[in-house]
């Protein structure tokens, strides 16, 4: 029969997966036996521990007949063995090397076992019978070799050709199969493995690294279970009947179940094998028989690297939900912002309606009064008003305490107790301020309010200005353009700090002649600050008025206006400015 190249590789690949099926046994279960042998003698007496030394020794034989076996597989059924790397098989020749070099470590392996059965511990028998079941099915694979290679060549499918290892499949069975995991802090680890015996020793090496495990017998199994369970890790086979490794790695890309890492574990080490199983998504690849130092650092690796990627996933989630919540806080902050932005409007709107008309102004006898008030924000907290009965003018300046809706809310209550106590005919300095000051007190208290106000009022009649309250200093420009400066410290007391002010406040009298000026200003004017942070102070407020006297009230109103601004140039706003400009006619 002709072999092409291609068919002489794969089925020495296929010889190889299926023969160290038993030596894998063989191996894995010596190494256990050895271990728990050893953590025995800790236990025993000196006498036992010589009849367990002999034990040991036999075992470390059979281990390293293992090894041997091993090593004389890969070495017959390796492509490199052949001359110029030329394959020509003949099946019935190799057949016979392989009985001719196995079969003494392989009788070796079984006649240790004839000889430990009778002396080692009853509870170790069981794994010594599997490695005697391994070392004869080994040997019943050689024989069936010629006839199962031809059916492999013949059909070209490695699924589709039965076992070498007919016997030793056979002891497979499926009541030692764990459906699901017992709920466990520990890490669940899921074995998928049409061998019993390689579940076994798989395993017994997981659980004896602290691991929990659960097995399943074929590809469609372990779907069902991964559907149903929670599993840490995937420990996968590759050749299996009914499905294959590569279609569960495939199932799983293609699935919710995709984050779950997979180590394949497969005796079929060709290359192309596993490039495979990574690019289908496998998180490492570990070839049988496996080296439990190297399964239990692998194991270690993925599982870390889970851990890292499910905390990740932690963190991306919590960080959506924070997302959400910020999402959702910043559009109830927008509706917030709205409404706050309706009710400023509403109540900027209120105070400027509520500020002096132009055509009030005019029409009071024997001054001249311009009025000027930019709040910093929608709201300003300065106040300005003048109001005329019964032929007295009362003029009042203040400022209360920051800016925006509470100071300008406090601003339009001054506004209101000042024109009921005008129209209340009060015209007491004392008793006025002192009224106003508790009404003012009595709702910042309500209002569980810190803010106060600073208030400077003037009755005006037939050019004499009588002045009460505290506030800025008045500046007074003669005509001619002397400057006179009124500190206003001692003449009251800032409204809404006390609940009575009345020995606190004093009134003195300033006497007006054609063509004085006086400026009443809040600190707004006299604190603004340029972009090197100089303030424009009242020095330059009064030289500005100095310098512009003789101009009616409006246009010297204009003037200092646009100085400041020269001054402000680009820089923030950070204060109320309210300027009020008397001449007397």
């Amino acid at each position: 029969m002709s072999i092409d190249s291609s068919s002489q590789l794969s089925l020495l690949a296929h010889l190889r997966h299926e023969l160290r099926t038993p030596i894998n046994a063989i191996i894995g279960y010596s190494e256990m036996l050895l271990e728990e042998l050893e953590t025995e003698d800790e236990q025993y007496s000196s006498s036992s521990q010589k009849k367990d030394c002999k034990i040991a020794c036999e075992l470390q034989n059979i281990q390293n007949c293992g090894s041997q076996l091993l090593f004389l597989v890969n070495t017959i059924l390796s492509p490199t063995q052949q001359e110029d790397s030329q394959l020509n098989l003949d099946l019935s020749i190799l057949r016979e090397t392989l009985r001719v070099k196995l079969q003494t470590p392989a009788k070796t392996v079984t006649n240790c076992c004839q000889q430990l059965l009778n002396r080692v511990p009853t509870e170790l028998i069981s794994d010594l019978d599997r490695i005697q079941i391994a070392a004869e099915s080994l040997l019943r694979a050689i024989d069936n070799s010629v006839e199962l290679s031809e059916h492999f060549l013949f059909r070209g499918d490695i699924e589709q050709t039965p076992s070498l290892i007919t016997a030793f499949a056979h002891s497979d069975s499926s009541q030692n199969l764990t459906t699901a995991p017992v709920s466990s802090d520990k890490n669940t680890i899921l074995v998928v493995d049409d061998k019993e015996t390689n579940r076994d020793l798989l395993s017994r090496q997981i659980e004896a690294q602290g691991y929990q495990v659960a097995v399943a017998a074929n590809g469609q199994q372990a779907l069902q279970m991964i559907q149903t369970g929670q599993y840490d890790l995937i420990l996968l086979d590759i050749i299996m009947p009914e499905m294959n490794g590569y279609e569960v790695l495939k199932w799983l890309r293609n699935s919710l179940w995709r984050h779950i890492p997979v180590i394949t574990i497969s005796a079929l080490d060709e290359i192309d094998s596993v490039v495979k199983c990574i690019e289908m998504g496998a998180e490492d690849y570990l070839s049988k028989p496996f080296n439990s130092v190297l399964l239990r650092a692998r194991i270690g690796a993925c599982l870390e690297k889970k851990r890292l990627r499910d905390q990740e996933s932690l963190y991306l989630d919590r960080l959506a939900l924070a997302n959400q919540e910020i999402t959702s806080l910043n559009e109830r902050l927008q509706a917030e912002n709205v409404r706050l932005n309706a009710e400023l409007d509403v109540t900027r709107r209120l105070q400027q309606m509520m500020l002096p008309k132009e055509k009030e102004l005019m029409e009071i006898d024997g001054l001249e009064i311009a009025g000027f008030m930019q709040p910093a924000n929608e709201v300003g907290g300065d106040y300005y008003d003048i109001l005329e009965h019964n032929g007295l003018v009362k003029i009042g300046i203040g400022d209360v305490t920051g800016h925006g809706l509470e100071s300008g809310v406090l601003m339009i209550m001054v506004q209101t107790a000042v024109r009921t106590l005008i129209e209340n005919n009060e015209t007491d300095p004392k008793k006025f301020l002192d009224v106003l000051n508790r009404t003012i007190y009595k709702n910042v208290q309500r209002m569980n309010s810190d803010k106060n106000l600073t208030l400077c009022l003037m009755d005006y009649q037939k050019g004499k200005l009588s002045l009460s309250g505290q506030h800025e200093e008045i500046i007074v420009v003669r005509s001619g353009g002397e400057i006179e400066r009124i500190d206003t410290i001692d003449l009251g007391f800032p409204l809404g700090l006390e609940e009575t002010i009345a020995d606190f406040v004093f009134q003195i009298q300033i006497q007006l002649h054609s063509g004085d000026v006086v400026v009443l200003y809040t600190d707004g004017i006299t604190e603004a600050e340029n972009e090197l942070g100089v303030q424009y102070g009242l020095e330059r407020l009064c030289e500005m008025v100095r310098h512009n006297w003789q101009r009616s009230a409006r246009e010297v109103r204009q003037l200092v206006i646009e100085d400041l601004q020269r001054h402000i140039n680009e820089h923030r706003v950070y204060d109320d400015i309210t300027l009020v400009v008397l001449k007397q006619k």
